[in-house]
């Protein structure tokens, strides 16, 4: 299979070095104006928030972003700009950069304008109260996922070919496969002493390259020659939810295991086995308490879902979050119990999907458990039947990696699996995932340059069914 061409817009990404702040800003707004014009759609829909009258980027450093237009999620602070925090309501104009602005300086980004977030960054699907919300560019029919949705809808559209986005619950990776991008959410710190924080910093970035030059990992210095095995990495594959007791679509389910089983070939893999859901999945009714403390805060006005998640915080005692967050601490160690204790050895990443079905239609959360009722419990629940796994890599602050089988270029109009790849403890690198990751995409390729037919097996067309998905029980052989 030859190389996908750009995406529509694409951006250039030759990294020699920082232009003129207006310029960039200036190229950056041109290519968003013309992408508009052709599209129909508004930057909201394209991922935009807005674009900065000036970049802001500190020149004299040389970090890993250098030369590359960044967009910035619009839950962070840059000094002297807008941030909205995903609501019209709560418009403020930063006085200072927050801390994850100031490491993107650092690490030499030219900040061009925000993205379009779910509101607080509390879903994962973007479903704005006020205006439109991003257009998924596989299909308009389905969501683009969230809470980082616009930082994914504007990298497939070819805006920009980096974006600032942030994970605390699978929100880096859930809108990277929605738009079929890689997402990683990076190995982070749960444990800061207070109430365990879930959340990573991040970025999605429209391949794996430059998903690993964004976080200042050494890539392959070609698809030939991959980092030389250090030792057999042993793999661990299921699709069985960890916290739903819910089913997965049929061929997400038996992609998933082909991807699985083709990792095999990697010559630094020495097996794949099955593995269990690591505890039971009423646990997570436990460590999603953690989740719903960390929104006690969240201001006035919002809108249903952000308003149900903090009443679920504040009904919360001090016993129960201190019971929590004790859940949390002792999670890793509960995880490695299970799965280490197999009588065939311990397992160093674990596959699974990353997403239980096709992205579902636009409001399928929203409207959930009918078209005719607004429940925040059935809601919560809708997305946790859509993303059953991801989260325990935001709670054991492990590094997790969604990768799309296939570019959404190979099947125009039909959605791309995407597997998880999930690090266990620190067994692996953030490389060695990034490395699985290609080959896992080259050998598909191949595959698919042998036989078209293989696309029909990888990727699905029209959204996905949630419904279906809520109303199956889960079964023991996916």
């Amino acid at each position: 299979m030859k190389p996908p061409p750009p995406r529509e817009g694409a951006a250039g990404t030759d990294g020699t070095g920082s232009t003129a702040s207006a310029g960039s800003t200036e190229a950056v707004s041109l290519r968003l104006a013309r992408l508009s014009a052709r599209t129909g759609l508004s930057p909201e829909e394209l991922g935009v928030a807005r674009i900065y009258d000036r970049a802001h980027e500190d020149r004299r450093e040389h970090g890993p972003l250098r030369g590359l237009d960044v967009l910035v999620k619009d839950l962070n602070r840059v000094g002297g700009e807008v941030t909205t925090f995903g609501s019209v309501g709560h418009a403020v104009v930063a006085e200072t950069d927050d801390t994850a602005v100031t490491r993107l300086l650092e690490e030499g980004a030219r900040l061009v304008g925000a993205s379009v977030t779910a509101e607080f960054g509390a879903t994962v699907y973007t479903e704005p109260a006020h205006g439109p919300g991003p257009v998924n560019p596989i299909d308009r029919r389905m969501t683009s996922g969230g809470s980082s949705s616009g930082a994914a809808v504007a990298v497939a559209r070819g805006i920009v070919d980096v974006a600032h986005a942030s994970d605390g619950g699978g929100s880096i990776r859930v809108p990277a496969a929605a738009v079929g991008l890689p997402g990683l959410k990076p190995a982070h710190n749960v444990d800061n002493g207070g109430l365990p924080n879930p959340a990573a910093q991040g970025f999605i970035a429209r391949d794996l390259d430059l998903t690993a030059r964004a976080y200042g990992i050494s890539g392959r210095s070609s698809p030939s020659s991959p980092p030389s095995p250090t030792r057999p990495l042993r793999l661990g594959h299921t699709n069985r939810p960890f916290h739903t007791t819910t089913a997965v679509e049929p061929t997400v389910a038996n992609a998933t295991a082909a991807a699985a089983s083709l990792l095999v070939t990697h010559p630094a893999v020495s097996g794949v086995r099955p593995v269990t859901a690591p505890y039971p999945v009423e646990h997570f009714d436990v460590y999603s308490r953690v989740m719903a403390a960390r929104c006690r805060d969240l201001p006035d006005p919002a809108t249903t879902m952000p308003t149900w998640l903090r009443q679920q915080g504040l009904d919360l005692t001090p016993a129960e979050i201190a019971a929590a967050t004790d859940a949390v601490s002792a999670l890793p160690g509960d995880i490695l119990t299970a799965w280490d204790g197999d009588a065939d050895g311990p397992v160093d990443v674990v596959v699974t999907p990353m997403l239980a079905c096709a992205p579902p239609r636009i409001g399928a959360f929203s409207r959930a458990p009918g078209p005719e009722t607004r429940d925040p419990a059935a809601d919560f629940q809708a997305q946790t039947a859509w993303t059953p796994w991801a989260t325990l890599w935001n709670l054991t602050g492990w590094a997790g990696l969604s990768v799309p089988l296939v570019s959404p270029d190979a099947a125009p109009g039909r959605w791309p699996v995407s597997v998880h790849l999930g690090a266990v403890a620190d067994r692996v690198s953030a490389a060695e995932l990034l490395d699985l990751a290609h080959h896992l995409q080259e050998t598909m390729a191949r595959m698919v340059d042998a036989d078209a037919s293989v696309l029909d097996a990888v990727t699905l067309a029209g959204p996905g069914d949630l419904d279906a998905l809520i109303e199956a029980p889960s079964r023991d052989g996916q």
